[in-house]
């Protein structure tokens, strides 16, 4: 078998790794108990590996309030002072079995939703929406007295009725409300709206049935329903546990992690176990939401959340959601024409993802940096845009850097040569 044939043969089966996925949401748990390899006085944050001294403001904050919400620190100036003094270890969230959305602050006493796909056993975890502060202390790296006493209600009254719950129900199936929800408009990376009352309809009636008193239940019910785009963390677990079964395939040039930190943009690759390929993270295109923000606020790529695009979600099913493509200035046309092009540098497609707008044809997936490289198309990804000094802006589209690939090829053919 010449290294041709070696690497379809490992792309074959590293794309199954995603098309046989059947995730499950299985346990709610403190990420000390869930997320491999996190020891104590240890902070993950999104995106590739970074030095405090090089970060972005919005992660050398949210190195901060981690050292306060552990308890690690009494002050801002004491928790610098410890950073620095390499008291604590910074890693990357997707060095190990989770993914860190927006900043991705994630410490051990942080609550996390397991994710299991029972055809591989694989396990993810992220940290759920934050209520009323929605991207709170572990996406937008905040801290406040408010922020961590509704961290401790969380995890003290919302998730045991939670957990009880889902022994009940034996797990919820992931896999088919993201397949309907892109039948009904949400590309399940900026827009879950369908998912969202989808996930609800299964689970408000679980709620309900537990032998509970009421207000503990319709503490519950309120968190869910009132939370915007309840649903996301659940589709970048899903992913995230498909990709990790395709982690360490040799000669497989599939792509298993896309993220930025607002300085460096990587990508990992399924046959190059643990090595990360860096660009100077892009900047992302959108309408903002005040006229007041131009360019000059906006930070460049950071978030884990593209992890979703690795399993054909978000921007390669621009097509499934035109509505979301439209708050980008985008038509009908030309959402549909995004996700073909996406087809291009795909290794296969999905028979779970029919979409009404491609006459039910499917979504393409896993990403071949072959491709990328041979047709010069770069991958797209949607996602939120950040303002340098924290907070959402809009929501937009980039494009992978292509020196990732170059680099990633690079070492790849060193690694398999032939």
């Amino acid at each position: 078998m010449d290294i041709r044939d070696r690497i379809n043969a490992a792309n074959d089966a590293a794309v199954r790794c995603i098309l046989d996925s059947d995730p499950y949401w299985v346990d709610v748990q403190p990420a000390g108990e869930c997320v491999d390899g996190l020891e104590d006085r240890m902070i993950l944050h999104s995106g590739p590996p970074v030095d405090y001294e090089d970060m972005v403001m919005l992660h050398r904050r949210g190195m901060v309030s981690a050292m306060l919400f552990e308890g690690w620190a009494k002050s801002e100036a004491e928790a610098v002072a410890r950073i620095r003094a390499g008291e604590v270890k910074i890693q990357s969230a997707l060095d190990h079995n989770t993914v860190g959305a927006g900043t991705g602050i994630i410490t051990r006493s942080v609550m996390m939703n397991v994710i299991q796909d029972r055809t591989s056993g694989m396990r993810a975890c992220t940290f759920p929406a934050e209520g009323a502060f929605q991207g709170g202390f572990c996406g937008w790296g905040l801290y406040s007295e408010g922020i961590a006493e509704n961290l401790r209600v969380m995890r003290e009254e919302l998730f045991p009725v939670i957990r009880e719950m889902l022994r009940q129900l034996g797990g919820l199936a992931i896999k088919p409300i993201l397949a309907e929800g892109m039948q009904m408009g949400d590309e399940n990376h900026t827009r879950q709206t369908a998912a969202d009352l989808l996930f609800d309809k299964q689970i408000l009636p679980a709620l309900f049935a537990l032998d509970r008193p009421k207000e503990e239940i319709l503490k519950v019910v309120r968190y869910i329903v009132e939370t915007p785009r309840f649903f996301h963390c659940y589709g970048q677990g899903a992913s995230r546990a498909a990709l990790l079964a395709a982690e360490g395939m040799p000669y497989s040039t599939m792509v298993t992690a896309v993220c930025g930190n607002g300085v460096h943009f990587g990508i990992k690759v399924a046959g190059l176990p643990g090595e990360w390929f860096l660009a100077p993270a892009p900047m992302m295109k959108g309408r903002y939401t005040s006229t007041h923000f131009t360019q000059k606020n906006q930070l460049p790529w950071i978030g884990d959340s593209c992890v979703v695009e690795c399993a054909g979600m978000g921007g390669f099913a621009a097509a499934a959601s035109p509505i979301t493509c439209n708050l980008r200035g985008m038509t009908l046309q030309q959402a549909i024409a995004q996700t073909r092009e996406m087809e291009r540098i795909s290794i296969g497609k999905n028979p779970s993802f029919p979409i009404p707008n491609l006459d039910f044809d499917c979504l393409s997936v896993g990403i071949d940096i072959r491709l990328v490289l041979k047709t010069g198309i770069a991958p797209a990804i949607h996602g939120g845009m950040f303002n340098l000094e924290g907070g959402l802006m809009g929501a937009g589209m980039a494009r992978v850097p292509m020196e990732c690939f170059q680099k990633a090829m690079k070492a790849f053919a060193a690694r398999y040569p032939g």
